[in-house]
């Protein structure tokens, strides 16, 4: 029986292991989001392994969120390269308080990052903000296409810092705004409120003003926390 469960953890051990030797093939190669991997055949003669084997491995890297599988296309570099769908498991916390939890997480990392922010961004970066706010200053109506937006204005100025550790952080921002968004759907003043923060955000990390940039940021947290509690008190 113990060899039996020796010889099984042996063939695990192989997909994963070629599966390491993809990350860092994409990360020697300096591959980006959208980029294409080799074939299949050219990746099994690189790493010496069978097709079972590769497929194995592509099917970890895939639930890792590291590669995209396009049939009839190929194996492309994920945009959210190692970041799952749920990386922290938040779905396996308490419902009840993880709104609550998510915002008072927000309050202690969004300042911070909208400060540092300010310190790096490049012209392209406030080109972005720029052009996010504007977008969403066309917007009359609180949909699920403002929130996804939304989602990008808080990528975006995560991405301002270049530090791709806070970057990887965003999804506890981006799960935040999306149950959010589902208390205050109809509250035209909410979305209002958020796309006057989001203009305030962008003019202070343009200006490179660091302090407004953090006390807009937390304000910001704070009038969506209220929002949402406002509209749990009125079910």
């Amino acid at each position: 029986m113990r060899r039996n469960t020796d010889k099984m953890q042996n063939v695990d051990v192989l997909p994963m292991a070629t599966a390491q030797k993809v990350k860092t093939m994409i990360i020697q190669r300096e591959m980006k989001p959208g980029d294409r991997l080799p074939t299949e055949k050219e990746l099994t003669e690189v790493f010496g392994v069978s097709r079972s084997t590769l497929r194995e491995a592509m099917k970890y890297l895939r639930a890792e969120n590291v590669v995209v599988i396009r049939q009839g296309s190929g194996t492309f570099v994920s945009a959210g390269t190692g970041i799952g769908e749920d990386p922290l498991g938040l779905h396996f916390t308490d419902q009840k308080y993880l709104i609550q939890n998510l915002f008072e997480t927000r309050m202690l990392i969004e300042p911070q990052i909208a400060g540092l922010a300010v310190q790096r961004a490049t012209p392209q970066d406030i080109k972005n903000l720029e052009r996010l706010v504007a977008e969403m200053d066309q917007i009359q109506i609180n949909s699920t296409a403002t929130a996804e937006m939304d989602v990008q204005f808080h990528t975006a100025v995560a991405e301002c810092t270049h530090n791709e550790v806070l970057i990887r952080v965003v999804p506890i921002i981006n799960e935040s705004i999306r149950r959010s968004h589902v208390e205050t759907h109809d509250d035209l003043e909410s979305f209002k409120r958020a796309k006057r923060s989001h203009k305030g955000i962008y003019k202070a990390i343009a200006d490179g003003n660091y302090m407004e940039a953090k006390f807009l940021a937390e304000r910001h947290v704070w009038e969506t926390l209220n929002d949402v509690r406002e509209r749990e008190e009125q079910k």
